[in-house]
């Protein structure tokens, strides 16, 4: 099983619902009306812990042709109990913050184009 938080914004790129961490991302550096909430700092905190304790995806696309290019996204391994716990409290503060996030569930959530340990980048856009 895997696990990904969305918001209700459209990664054009992904052709699907924009993660959790491109709106933390966006809350942290682009509302500077938010800082002086308590939330911010928790923010910053978990954020880095995910810089300390997530490797970057080496692989976000797949090239079938040479002037295409398919995009997968992020979802954790259900496995990953630190890491999905971790991005549950994320999920809340950028919720608490105004940005609405789901958290889904899938058995398959694409083709896989790379994965390590806790997560994986796969694209429902490819068959398997």
């Amino acid at each position: 099983m895997y696990v990904r938080f969305t918001t209700r914004c459209v990664d054009v790129d992904a052709r699907s619902s924009t993660g959790v961490f491109t709106a933390a991302y966006d809350l942290f550096y682009d509302r500077s009306d938010l800082a002086k909430y308590w939330q911010m700092d928790e923010l910053r905190r978990v954020l880095d812990w995910f810089n300390d304790h997530l490797s970057t995806p080496q692989r976000f696309f797949y090239r079938p042709g040479s002037k295409s290019e398919i995009s997968g996204v992020c979802w954790f391994r259900d496995s990953a109990k630190d890491h999905v716990s971790q991005a549950r409290y994320l999920a809340w503060l950028v919720s608490d913050l105004g940005t609405p996030v789901e958290e889904l569930r899938h058995k398959s959530p694409g083709r896989i184009l790379w994965e390590d340990e806790f997560q994986v980048v796969a694209s429902k856009h490819l068959k398997n």
